[in-house]
């Protein structure tokens, strides 16, 4: 009876709730995700503050004028006029250029790592959100299988079958199962806004509405392709992941971006060379003016900016191996623990079909009147009972999950194009 009930549940909400693609699903969460939108925002902006500071800064005109004497004794106007350019010599343009493609590249990994973690958590809480909904199904059901034996049980204590103690009790025993089944509404109604929020649905409830109605399968969500699965990693698939790490990547890009800093501190003595040239009046004659500036590097500050960049560099060098090895740690943690759970879940199915062979032998024996309702009832609350069992298993193996991929830095769901 459970399981027909939930079927034809999930029936009913296939045929009105909102379904996404696997692709439409993800690309709902990147444009709608506000820290992507921001952190896009900042990798451009920083690149193309990168781009500025390669670029040579603004040429000038630089005009002086004197009054001198002539040769007649006169008094004239010298002026001086010159155009003044302040280069980037070649051997500085070129290492700029390479930082900026360093970290065109450091931004984009960065950018990818940040959607695949927005990824992992929308999955979190969409697979959440469906194991919710069956612990919801088998609270209604349960709610529904002692509002039933309670009407039997009223009408046997007009008859003088069941005492009045008895029949409280098992009042008592339904309205518990109501208030269970009202809180887990709650948190369903909590994880569809947060899903909501999240796909941009605009929902269609009208203020003040009872809260039951969110659970009208109208606001269902589904999401196909997205479904319970276990995570099965062999040794030589993770030593892939972990070699291609984002995590690593980025980290050893930002080492190279120090050392390319560290050479162009060594490089770029002459940051403040510039170059004029223009003309000169004097004596009513016009002459070629050339004016060059060449600063002298005779302090060590560009020796302690290097060594600053280095130390960067070394300390991002050794950061890179702790993470490697704290990524290879907690991997092989969590997958021990997706095992162990996965055992457990399939041990569970196991008792679930034979608690239910157990609870229907429990309705027969009780309809042919050679058990007690109660009796009964027991066999059929340990059916329930490990159902609502199994599908906090299954959210408990989807958090070590999404705990997992978000260790490797990215998701294990294979998504087409988009994977």
């Amino acid at each position: 009876m459970g399981v027909t009930f939930l079927m034809s549940m999930f029936s009913a909400g296939m045929l009105s709730a909102k379904i996404f693609t696997l692709q439409e699903f993800f690309k709902e969460v990147e444009i709608n995700s506000m820290e992507l939108i921001g952190k896009k925002a900042d990798f451009k902006s920083r690149l193309n503050e990168q781009r500025s500071v390669n670029a040579w800064d603004f040429p000038y005109i630089e005009n002086e004028t004197s009054m001198v004497k002539n040769f007649q004794g006169i008094i004239e106007a010298q002026p001086r006029t010159l155009l003044v350019v302040r280069p980037k010599l070649p051997w500085v343009s070129s290492l700029l250029s390479k930082s900026l493609s360093i970290k065109t590249i450091q931004y984009d990994k960065s950018y990818q790592l940040s959607k695949n973690l927005a990824f992992i958590g929308a999955k979190r809480l969409y697979l959440t959100y469906v194991m919710t909904k069956e612990k919801y199904q088998v609270y209604v059901q349960r709610e529904a299988n002692f509002y039933s034996q309670l009407k039997i049980a009223k009408e046997k204590v007009k008859a003088g079958s069941m005492s009045e103690k008895d029949y409280i009790n098992f009042n008592n025993s339904y309205l518990e199962s109501k208030l269970a089944k009202t809180n887990v509404e709650t948190k369903l109604i909590d994880l569809e806004k947060m899903l909501d929020t999240m796909l941009a649905i605009v929902e269609p409830v009208k203020d003040g509405a009872h809260f039951d109605t969110y659970l009208d399968h109208l606001h269902d969500v589904k999401v196909i392709g997205l479904d319970f699965e276990y995570v099965h990693l062999e040794p030589e698939a993770l030593k892939f992941k972990l070699d291609r790490s984002l995590y690593v990547d980025i980290l050893d890009l930002t080492a190279k971006d120090y050392q390319v800093n560290a050479k162009l501190a060594n490089r770029d003595v002459f940051n403040a060379f510039e170059f004029g040239i223009g003309s000169e009046s004097y004596n009513s004659s016009t002459n070629l003016s050339i004016e060059v500036r060449i600063p002298l590097p005779v302090t060590p500050k560009n020796i302690y900016q290097k060594r600053k960049f280095l130390d960067l560099q070394s300390g991002t060098l050794a950061q890179n191996e702790v993470m490697k090895r704290n990524i290879r740690i907690n991997a092989n943690s969590y997958l021990n623990q997706l095992k162990t759970k996965e055992a457990y879940i399939e041990t569970q199915k196991e008792a679930i079909a034979n608690k239910k062979r157990l609870m229907e032998m429990g309705r027969i024996a009780y309809e042919a009147q050679k058990i007690g309702l109660f009796e009964y009832l027991i066999y059929q609350n340990s059916y329930m009972d490990a159902l609502i069992t199994l599908a906090e298993a299954k959210i408990e193996y989807i958090d070590i999950s999404a705990l997992l991929e978000e260790t490797l830095g990215e998701s294990l769901t294979r998504l087409g194009e988009l994977h």
